[in-house]
């Protein structure tokens, strides 16, 4: 059994990964900030991983002046980071960078597949200056799932239907593969728990869901009926990590549709 840390526990990839991790390791589950998402959601969320006795809930501030050691920490903040604003703080980053690396000698980022990763990657490679400390990136795509942030675009199609209101939506993933989020928690352990032999991995599936850009879409059924489906994604510069059974759009989308019904009162 290994000792992890999760940062961004309440975040949206954070979840998924600490409800996956707390089965098999003892996870710190790091809150930070919440960003876009409803604190009444985040805390739903802290209060349902909770149950789990396995799991010790720390801020960051608590976080940073312990002095534990881990054998994983999975930095998950920067996703929605990354997918939302499209760049991340460099100066800040690399004080937070310099505190995790002291904590573990393996770190896992997760982040959104896009260009701007690359800033993260060289980052971190002028800063690991200890050849013991071994980091391994994991590149996400577009993702969905029951607690997908208030921006995403199935998340709004759901609310605005259930609202019965006719309100026109724009594509938020671009040109990225759709994959479930509950699959990418269970592929990010899996991923954790062999011996790592790349330096970066991108998750996908045997066969990928995209949607047209620059599309808008004004109800569910007519973003299923353009949902476009092709082979699997392949990456030049990156080992891909092939969910074999991944949950149909449409069984998404009612499991989705169940949970945001549960706190409609929010939204």
């Amino acid at each position: 059994m290994k000792k992890c840390a999760v940062i961004g526990s309440s975040g949206f990839i954070g979840y998924e990964l600490v409800c996956q991790l707390m089965e098999y390791n003892d996870v710190t589950a790091v809150v930070t900030e919440k960003g876009n998402e409803s604190d009444v959601i985040s805390e739903e969320k802290i209060f349902s991983i909770g149950r789990n006795a396995k799991v010790i809930f720390v801020d960051e501030e608590q976080f940073t002046t312990e002095d534990e050691q881990y054998d994983n920490i999975f930095v998950c903040q920067y996703f929605d980071e990354l997918r939302l604003k499209g760049s991340v703080d460099l100066a800040q980053f690399e004080s937070i960078y310099k505190m995790i690396s002291s904590k573990s000698k393996e770190l896992i980022f997760l982040t959104s597949t896009t260009k701007k990763l690359s800033s993260i990657e060289k980052k971190v490679s002028e800063l690991n200056k200890n050849p013991e400390t071994k980091v391994t990136f994991i590149e996400l795509p577009a993702l969905y799932g029951p607690w997908e942030p208030p921006t995403g675009l199935i998340h709004e199609l759901i609310v605005s239907e259930l609202g019965k209101k006719r309100t026109t939506f724009h594509n938020v993933y671009g040109p990225n593969e759709i994959l479930y989020v509950e699959d990418v928690g269970k592929a990010i352990r899996l991923i954790a728990e062999k011996e790592l032999k790349e330096q970066k991995y991108t998750i996908t599936a045997k066969q990928s869901v995209y949607l047209p850009e620059e599309s808008d879409f004004t109800g569910i059924t007519q973003l299923i009926n353009e949902i476009k489906v092709s082979r699997m994604k392949n990456t030049i510069d990156s080992t891909p990590y092939v969910i074999i059974q991944t949950m149909s759009i449409e069984d998404g989308v009612k499991k989705q549709k169940q949970q945001i019904q549960q706190y409609f009162h929010l939204y």
